[in-house]
Parts: C-alpha cells; structure tokens; sequence
C-alpha cells in the first residue's frame, strides 16, 4: 500500500504542474500539502494558488480531476491502518493521517509543522531526523524499525518506510513517512522463541523436492550449527556417528517403503564436546501419487532426563512465526460490489491486467462459494454502514492456498451517505500455516502451553492443551478447572510447591502430576513454568509448557518390566535375580552369614510341550511359578531364568539344614497334579544347591556351582535334590565343553550317517535302511548319540543337524539310484523341534531340489508324542509332506500316552514297535500280547509295520509269524557306514550274510 498511495501523490502533483502549463493566465504552484486528518476540512499548506482570469472548460475540467484525485488520495490514506506522515525537505512534518492522530494520541496542530525532534510520540527522534535526511540527501528510500511511545505509557513498535517526494525536475522536496504497527507480531515472536527455549525444542521441516530443510533457530542449536543453517538431508544424516545415520536412513526409507506418516527415534549429538541426547518425532506428507514430499520433525533436547533418570524431559514444538509483511491488496467496489479501484499489489496477486479487474465482480471470473460470500459482506457493509473483518480464501496462478485478512471500510460523500466500499487485504497465509504447523507439532507431542494472570486472575490456554487436558473449548479458565482434573492427594502438594517458589523467588519450576480428566481417564502430565514477579515481589504471570508423558511413563514401566522380569510367570528374570543375590551376598558378608541359592528344573518339560503343546507348557510354568512364590517366605526371591529353569534365593541361612525346609516346601509344589487342556499330569523337578560362601565367593561361581548340582540331580533319576560337591563341576563342565564343540560339528565335517538295514521278514531280503546320525570328534573319538543327542534337543542344535541329516541321506539316496539303478528307501528321523521352527515342508522340498532325490526314496520317522496334542498345523506340515510323495512312520511306536484316535486323523503309513516291546517278546508275556496287539492294529489300518531292536531269531520268528512286515535290529546288522552298508548288501542271503562280515 506504501507505494501505491505515495505514486498516488505524485499523481496528484503532475496533475497540478499540467494546469499550470497549460494556461499561463491561471497560477497554480504545486503544494506538498495532502488534505488534513480531519474530514471534511479544507487542504492545508503553503502555496495556494491565485485566480486571476476566468477558468476555460478545460481548466474546469482538470480541476475537478485534481480535486476526485485529492479527495481519492485522501480517502485511501485515512482508510488505511497504517500511521502516515509527510515531511519536506527541511524535515518538518507538513502532514498527519487520521490513523497517526489517533494512535500517537496528539492533536494533529501538534503533529503538523512540528521538526522530528519536537514528535512527542518518537522516541529517538535524532535517529528519525538523521534517516529522514539521508533519503532528502540521497534520495534513496529507506525502511527500519522505530518505537513509539504513546500517552497512557504504551510503548509500540513500528516498521518505518521513508520514500522521497520529487518535483517536476526530480528534485527531492520531501519525504513521505509510512509506519507499520507491528507490536503484536514482536510480541508473539518473542513469546513463541521464549517457549521454544523453556522447553528445550527446535523444529525443522525437509522439502524433498528441494533437497533442503528449513530449521528454526534453537533446532540450529541443539545440533550444533548456528542460526540460519539450511541443510541438505545427506548434511542432516551427517550430524550423527556412520553407523547411526545409516540407521536413520534405514528407518525414514524403510517408513516411505511403507507408506507410514511417523517417525519416532532418540539420538545423540555432540555439541561444544558435549554430548546430547535428543528425541525426535517427524511427520511424512505424501503428494496424491503417493511420492513423499516433506519430512516435518520436532527435536527436544532430554538431555537431562537421560542423565538424571528422574524426570521426564517434554518435546515441546512451539514454532516461530514466519510472517513476512506483504503489501496490502487494496479495491474499491460500488453498489454492485464491481471493482472501480485496484492497486497493482492485486493486480499482481490476480495475474490480470487493471482493465480486466476494473468493472466486474470478483465472482465473475470465479464463481466460488468464498467469492459470493465476499460479495455478500460487501453488500452488508455497503448497506449498514458498518465497517467488517473478513477472512478471504483463494489459489493463485500456481494453485497455492492464500488466505487474506479483509478490512472492509464505507466510504461516505459529503452528506454521509455511503457511496462505495474500500477493501483492504492482508495476506495471512503464512501465519495460517504456522499456526497449523504449531498445533501439529504440539499435537504429535502431546504438548500444550498456557499462561495465568495472578493480577486479573484470568487464564489463556492453547487449543491443543484443551484436548490434552480433557476441558471444554474455551480459551478462559479458573483455577478451580485446572484444581478439578487434579488428583486429590496432589492439589495439596502442588499448591505448596508453587507457594515455595514464590517464598524464594524461583523463576523456573518443573513437577510432574497426575490429572483426572473428565471423561474418567488418568492422565500423567509434566511441566515446565517460568514465572514472572511484579515491582512489589508479587507473583505475577506463570507461562507454562504442560506434556501428556502418560504412553512414555507406559513405556519406561514396561522397559524396566521386559528389563528384569519374565513375560510369562511375571517373576524377576536373570538380571534381576544376579541383583538381588548380589546384594544378599553382601549383606550375609557383612553379618557373617550364609545365602543359598537354588537352581530347579522341570523334569521331562520338552514332553509336555511335545505332546501337549506349547501353551499347555507355559501353563505349566505359570502354575509352578504361582505356587513357588506362594510356598517360599516373603524374603525369598523366586525367579525364572529361561525355558523351565528356576532359581530360588534363600537369605539368611543359619545352617545347611534349613535348606531342607526350603526342600520339602518345593517338594510339596510338585506334589498336586497340574490341569493342562482337561486332562490332570503330575510333574517333577531337579533341584542343585550351593550355599555363599563356602561354595562360591561370587554370583557366578555360586551359580555355576548350583547349576553343577542341578544336573547331578538329573542323572541321579530326577526327582530330587544335591546339594553342590566340588567333584560336579568337573562334570559341568564336561557337558559345557560337549555342548561347545557340537555347535562346530557340522562346519568341522564331524557328523556322519551310520545305516541300519530294514528286512522283509516274509523275503528276508534287505528292503530299506535307517539313516542315524554318529559324530567322530577329532580327539574323543567316536561319541556314542546318549552323549550329544539329548544336548542338541536341549539346545536347538538339532534342528540344523537335522537338516543336515536330511540332506545327506537325500544325497546318498540319489547316489544309490545312479550307481545301482534302482532306490534305496532310507528312513530319516525329524525331532519335533524341526515341526516347531515352522520352516520345516520349505526345508525339505529345499533339499529334494537340492540332491535329484525323490520323495519317494525317503521315509520320515517322526516321534509318537508329536501326535498326541492334535495340534492342527503340525496336523497340516505332515499332509504337505505326505502329498509330496513321502511316507510317514512313527518311531517307537507304544510309548505314548493318550488316545489312538490320531492314526485316523494323521497321514501315518508306518509303526515302529519300540524296541521294549521286542527285548522282552519271547520272556514276558505282556509285552508280547502289546507287540502282538500293534502288530494288528497296524494291519487293520492298513498299515506298514516294522519292529525294532530284534537281536534274536526267536524274536524274527514270532513277529513274523505275528504278520509283521520288517524288521531291524543287531540281530541282522548294528548301524554300519555307507561303504560297509554295500559290503553288507552285496554278501546278503535271505536275511543271512557272509559270515566274514560278523552279521547274520
């Protein structure tokens, strides 16, 4: 607007010089004066013209030209919110708009023809003076900030522009003076940055498209860099360690990839050689292809919080405002609401020429719903008389959304009467959009900020802290709001915390506390309050930053419960257990005292899982657990370390033999039976003790010690407890070294597959084999399967040895096809824990790709107790793999117990009648009506059956004459090599061998 009513002016004056050109009869001086601040008065100033022949038509013409223009000018001038001063070239003001009389509050004579140091309102008038003279002197312009007192003590900041005036020749004969209040935008900024610092936050957002982010200036510093630094995203990644910009460059990709619109991670800076922690939540917008465009991120600085693991230090996203002072867009519209002025500003803004604007509506080139509503406000100010604020919202040429404050004014003729409509506008697009953004980031933080007046007692609070703190949607509150979403038992407290801030004039106060929100929910809240003292020490204003931190107090509660508690039984796990025995240990060394630490294991637990199922196990466990801690004093710590191993604290030992108390309470756990999916089992456990500190000096040793014992219960029939002897450790360790080198087995090429032959009894030819895994280790030699097998169950080795078991006997199965030309059916065993891995149809399909073998050269044996918890997709892993071609035998057959109703439901093709049965066939009668029994069964199902274990020709002839279909065992061959494997299948006869060969 500035230029555009200082080239208005000019206007005016050329218009003057033109009379006075065109009649030499007719003197007319140009005047700097512009119509006075008062309506209606006549034009002031120096220089007023002489008459002193009859004006000609023309004349008349151009005087009343120059007088619409005056009166135009004029108009524009007083309409406008700016404050507006002329001065001449000696610098002494020669006018005053009706806005500077009304803000400096000084009558206009004592306004007008004052010099700017006489300006009661100017506050470094010899600056104003000096400004004011450069531009008569260079004839520059010129643009600062200046401020202004006002009479009732106020104190206003303006932005000032100062444009020379020139004559005809171009000389300057004055200046003209524009001042912009911007008080409340200083004020706002000033607040915004004062919250941002309070709360220890800095924001930046990341154009894409650009490749450069826009930081505020405590973002800035937070990482280190100073004000005004624009990175690029590769320079923002280059802020943290390789290894962590990776990461972060991992997650923001890996967030697109997936369509996510948040990020949340911590990081560390070093700043000043100090390092800082910070926390950071970003946004990603996406365009309407779904192509990311922007990254919007909030860091705070919880530097503190990390270090003093106390408090909980809130992000807060308090943006600065980015609003820039555009020119004003200024129309006049008649009656009609048709445009008979516009500036260039609008001209500009609307990419049209003047012409195309003058004379229509705004709703004729765009019939919006906010066009005609624009219209409808003009009508109404047109029609009452009363002047409007009006928010106008549009797209430009590059279909951005603008949004414009309207100040729409009548204009009255000499009567009164009004005869047009003055609209003037002001974009607040960009204060829109801070707006927006702040509440956003205040949002995504769960972060409000608000301020109480203790003088007028009267509140102000964010519309984001409404919904944090549960109120209703209004801006005034009272303490009895804020006191009635407070916890009872903290009102108290927090009032004395505050009147002990004011007792010792704190300016900063942080507290956290608890809220009760209306709608019944708690709420864990943090804040941070400067506060602000009157000239009598009087509190005065409390501004505040309040945080929900309710999910991040979630979040550290089940951190420390996932830390040092089990999931499943909710006992203290490892860490907390070697915390707790660390600290009684110490106390028991410093009184002379003993601890007892107990080291118990569920015997037989993998059957339970393998039969029942997993989740009947962690029944099983949880039902232990519950009964552990309720059996054992209050001061004994019960813990789960993993699996089903448990470990007992037991302080304050005056003698071994309480122990045995603590023994019999454990052993009365075990004693009731366990119900798992409606059916009652009993189980028992193996319990190792070591005592602190005649067995172990330290938390390791003692549960090494305890753990040595433990497994020296097992081997001694389980179900019972040892206590620690220095000759088990040697034992421990033996089993550790075992473990240890098995996991090397496969690498170090030590595994081997032994063959045992499969025999038709009704043929007595060789008709199969079964593949059992040896391990030739390179120093103990061969190690027998009782040594290493139940280990790798323990351990999940077994489920990549037995892959490797399957590979190798697919290999040896194709092998056989192409030397011999016909297959070699070989059995394989398959641990259930191979069915639990959940990859285990994959593996095997795998391994037939990988070897040429076909399925149906291979039977898979799999144990009895896979079946008996029917679980379904164990149920669905076997009919895969039985589709595929492959036969499916169940291995020690008998042994179970449960039902047989699962031969009916599971593609079962063969039974191994387990090898009890066949050792006492011949010499218990019992055991030969079950062989018998199976024998029938398998029949009847139609079925192939094969006993194991037969050692004599008796044992042959009975199964045979039973209608068992094989038979294996020592009585035939042990488990050979592959190499002895075809000696032995070469020297066959009928179920007799060479005898060079040692075999029947």
């Amino acid at each position: 607007m500035h230029s555009s009513l200082m080239r208005l002016g000019r206007n005016l004056m050329n218009a003057a010089e033109q009379v006075s050109c065109q009649d030499s009869a007719i003197h007319v001086s140009h005047s700097h004066s512009l119509p006075s601040a008062h309506a209606g008065a006549p034009c002031q100033g120096a220089g007023v013209p002489a008459r002193t022949l009859p004006m000609t038509t023309m004349e008349a013409t151009l005087e009343r030209t120059l007088l619409a223009h005056q009166t135009l000018f004029k108009q524009l001038v007083d309409s406008s919110p700016d404050a507006i001063m002329r001065h001449d070239a000696t610098l002494r003001c020669i006018y005053a708009n009706a806005t500077l009389v009304a803000v400096s509050g000084q009558p206009l004579d004592t306004i007008v023809g004052a010099m700017p140091q006489e300006l009661p309102f100017v506050f470094d008038a010899k600056s104003y003076a000096e400004r004011l003279h450069n531009v008569v002197r260079l004839g520059t312009p010129s643009g600062f900030e200046m401020e202004w007192g006002l009479p009732d003590g106020t104190l206003r900041w303006c932005q000032v522009r100062l444009a020379p005036e020139r004559d005809a020749r171009g000389a300057v004969v004055g200046v003209m003076s524009v001042c912009h209040d911007i008080t409340a935008h200083k004020a706002l900024r000033a607040k915004l940055e004062k919250a941002e610092s309070l709360a220890k936050i800095g924001f930046w957002e990341l154009d894409l498209a650009t490749n450069t982010a826009h930081m505020s200036d405590h973002a800035c510093r937070l990482m280190g860099r100073p004000p005004g630094w624009t990175p690029t995203a590769r320079e923002l990644l280059a802020i943290h360690p390789a290894e962590e910009g990776e990461r972060i460059d991992r997650l923001y990709r890996s967030a697109i990839a997936a369509r996510e619109t948040s990020v949340q991670y911590n990081y560390d800076v070093v700043v000043d050689g100090e390092v800082r922690h910070l926390q950071l939540h970003a946004e990603i917008a996406y365009n309407s292809k779904g192509k990311a465009k922007t990254f919007f991120a909030v860091s705070q600085d919880i530097t503190e919080r990390v270090l003093a693991d106390e408090k909980l230090r809130a992000r807060e996203q308090e943006f600065r405002l980015l609003v820039e002072n555009t020119p004003d867009n200024i129309a006049r519209y008649d009656g009609e609401c048709r445009r008979v002025f516009v500036n260039d500003a609008l001209v500009k803004l609307m990419g049209q020429p003047a012409s195309a604007l003058l004379g229509h509506k705004p709703s004729d080139s765009v019939k919006t719903p906010q066009a005609l509503d624009y219209e409808r406000v003009l009508s109404e100010v047109f029609t009452t008389g009363q002047p409007q604020d009006h928010t106008y919202r549009l797209k430009d040429r590059s279909r951005r959304s603008l949004s414009f404050h309207m100040r729409i004014v009548p204009e009255r003729d000499s009567t009164g009467q009004v005869v047009s409509v003055l609209s003037i506008g002001r974009d607040i697009s960009e204060l829109e959009a801070t707006e927006r953004r702040l509440e956003d980031a205040q949002r995504i933080a769960r972060i409000c900020h608000w301020e109480w007046d203790y003088v007028t007692k009267r509140s102000s609070i964010s519309r984001v802290g409404l919904d944090v703190l549960g109120l209703s949607h209004t801006n005034e509150l009272t303490m009895a709001d804020f006191q009635a979403i407070m916890l009872p038992d903290e009102r108290a407290s927090t009032f004395m915390l505050f009147q002990d801030a004011f007792a010792k004039r704190q300016s900063e106060l942080s507290y956290e506390h608890s809220l009760l929100l209306p709608d019944g929910s708690r709420r864990e809240t943090h804040s941070w309050v400067r506060l602000e003292y009157g000239p009598d020490g009087r509190a005065a204003r409390a501004l505040g930053v309040t945080q929900d931190v309710t999910d991040l107090k979630d979040l550290q509660r089940q951190t420390h419960q996932l830390e040092f508690y089990d999931p499943l039984t909710n006992l203290p796990n490892r860490a907390l257990l070697h915390d707790r025995l660390k600290l009684a240990m110490a106390d028991a060394a410093r009184q002379g005292g003993s601890v007892g630490v107990v080291l118990l294991d569920i015997d037989h637990f993998q059957k339970v899982n393998d039969s029942l199922g997993t989740g009947a196990g962690d029944v099983l466990l949880k039902s232990v657990a519950g009964r552990l801690s309720q059996a054992l004093r209050e001061y004994d710590t019960v813990a789960r370390l993993g699996g089903d191993e448990f470990a007992i604290i037991v302080p304050q030992i005056r003698q071994p033999s309480d122990l045995d108390v603590v023994a019999s309470r454990i052993k009365h756990v075990f004693a009731a039976p366990v119900a798992l999916n409606d059916t009652e089992i009993f189980v028992t456990a193996s319990a190792g003790i070591a005592i602190f500190p005649a067995d172990g000096a330290d938390v390791n040793e003692l549960m090494a010690h305890a753990d040595a014992a433990m497994y020296h219960a097992k081997n001694c029939g389980r179900d019972n407890f040892q206590f620690y002897a220095r000759e088990l450790t040697a034992t421990a360790l033996e089993r550790l070294k075992i473990e240890g080198d098995l996991r090397k087995a496969i690498e170090r090429n030590e595994l081997e597959l032994f063959y045992q032959p499969k025999v038709d009894l009704g043929s007595g030819l060789i008709v199969g084999a079964e593949a059992l895994m040896r391990w030739r280790h390179s120093e103990r030699g061969l190690v027998p399967p009782d040594r290493f097998i139940g280990i790798a169950e323990d351990t999940g080795l077994i489920i990549d040895m037995g892959e490797w078991a399957l590979r190798t006997a697919c290999a040896e199965a194709r092998a056989w096809h192409d030397r011999h030309g016909e297959p070699l059916k070989i059995a394989v065993n398959l641990s259930p824990r191979q069915f639990y891995s959940g990859d285990l149809v994959e593996t095997v399909r795998q391994a037939l790709q990988d070897t040429g073998c076909k399925s149906a050269w291979i039977e898979l044996e799999i144990t009895e107790s896979l079946l008996l918890n029917d679980r379904i997709d164990i149920r669905s892993m076997l009919e895969a793999l039985h589709d595929m071609g492959f036969t499916i035998a169940i291995d020690d057959f008998g042994t179970g117990y449960s039902a047989l109703s699962y031969l009916t439901r599971f593609p079962v093709d063969t039974l191994k009648i387990d090898r009890s049965f066949i050792r006492e066939l011949t010499t218990d009668r019992d055991s030969a009506v079950l062989a018998q029994a199976i024998v029938t069964l398998a029949r009847s199902l139609r079925m192939q059956v094969v006993a194991e274990g037969v050692e004599t020709a008796s044992q042959r002839d009975h199964l045979g004459a039973w209608g068992c279909h094989q038979a294996q065992g020592f009585y035939y061959s042990k488990p050979v090599p592959m190499a002895d494997f075809v000696v032995l299948l070469q020297q066959w006869t009928h179920g007799v061998a060479n005898p060079a060969t040692g075999t029947r």
